[in-house]
């Protein structure tokens, strides 16, 4: 079966394998050093001034810039992650992608190579136009190392790292939004919080000091006295969260555990103050190890943003918040107003049979070379 331009470029980014090695990643072919590299090459078929900008080894963000014709009046960046999770448990071919039922399978369809695809596809189109508007410059920006820690856009964002990423005035982020257009999304905080205690024989525990028990009472403060006093609402995200998602300690059942530490994940809303929860932690429970994973804040671009609302016309898509976290808010955090938006669905992200639809990922090019082509 024939497939349009756009979905077989889908087709050909799901079949190099770009999964982030952190973590377990179910594969030896990990990195987006592959894909960056043949994302390059599509952008200098058509056109584009295009660099390699090295992360970590073998780990590149991708950087794209079709220039404006004259003087540039704005200038917007497109800004995909290139990496995938995990392939572990999937039940089909990872790297293998199928057109089945109008749904194309294989890692990354949904999170986020199909939206990858759509952006670089509306570039192609902008640039092989003769009757679009070529008054800004667009940078496409395929980032690295989305799917822990965002170190491919906090790199990017370092603007002395880049000789091509000039002013930028806004940003979108590719991920799978169903067309709507998330303007504000809550933060992420993760922290790594340890104990220490003394080990002794289990039958003789009050010669020793339990690290457990100490972490359990930092537990009890989260659940019972912290969560509870989080009640301020924003108007799209409603109220912060916290979740203690993992926790290790102890050697053996007859020993005194003298370590145990947990990970805690704090979503929070945009304009809290990730360093006074911080503080209380340490005012609260004195010398513990607190090892800060991941400190983001959330995203709230307004919807009146001219941008936005001409992102809006074009798509047709609503304005929404979103719990997760995306790249969009380090640009914003760097002066940069910026939304996430894309084709399929975030409930197939990550899944064992990860899938987008079709029809949303060709819809998701023409929305994108209407938005750039007639750019205000």
């Amino acid at each position: 079966m024939k497939h349009s331009g756009v979905i077989q470029l889908l087709r050909d980014l799901v079949a190099i394998p770009s999964v982030n090695p952190q973590g377990d990643p179910g594969t030896d072919r990990t990195g987006e050093d592959e894909i960056a590299k043949f994302i390059a090459g599509f952008l200098r078929r058509m056109g584009a001034d295009v660099e390699l900008q090295y992360v970590e080894p073998g780990r590149p963000n991708v950087i794209g810039k079709l220039s404006a014709r004259g003087r540039a009046r704005r200038a917007v960046a497109l800004g995909p992650h290139t990496d995938t999770v995990s392939v572990r448990g999937m039940t089909l071919k990872p790297f293998d992608p199928v057109v089945r039922g109008g749904r194309l399978y294989g890692r990354g369809a949904s999170d986020t190579k199909g939206n990858l695809a759509a952006f670089l596809w509306a570039m192609k189109r902008l640039a092989e136009s003769r009757a679009a508007s070529r008054d800004n410059d667009i940078y496409f920006t395929g980032l690295m190392g989305e799917e822990s820690g965002n170190d491919g856009v906090k790199h990017l964002m370092r603007r002395g790292k880049s000789k091509l990423l000039g002013r930028l005035d806004f940003a979108i982020v590719g991920e799978p939004t169903e067309l709507d257009i998330v303007n504000a999304h809550k933060g992420a905080l993760w922290l790594r919080i340890a104990t220490s205690g003394r080990s002794c024989h289990g039958a003789t525990p009050e010669l020793g000091e339990n690290a457990i028990y100490k972490v359990g009472r930092i537990v009890e403060w989260l659940e019972r006295d912290y969560a509870p006093r989080l009640k301020r609402r924003h108007p799209v995200l409603g109220r912060a969260t916290i979740n203690v998602g993992t926790i290790r300690g102890g050697t053996k059942v007859n020993i005194v555990p003298a370590r145990c530490e947990i990970e805690v994940d704090h979503r929070t809303l945009p304009g809290d103050d990730h360093a006074k929860f911080l503080r209380q932690l340490r005012t609260k429970f004195g010398p513990v190890e607190l090892e800060v994973i991941n400190d983001n804040t959330g995203l709230d671009t307004p919807a009146n943003h001219p941008m936005v609302v001409q992102l809006a016309a074009a798509s047709g898509g609503r304005c929404v918040g979103a719990p997760w976290f995306s790249d969009g808010a380090i640009f914003a955090r760097h002066g940069v107003p910026a939304v996430a938006f894309g084709g399929g669905s975030i409930a197939q992200a990550h899944t064992k049979d990860e899938f987008t639809p079709v029809q949303q990922v060709e819809r998701c090019a023409a929305v994108m070379e209407m938005f750039l082509a007639n750019l205000l």
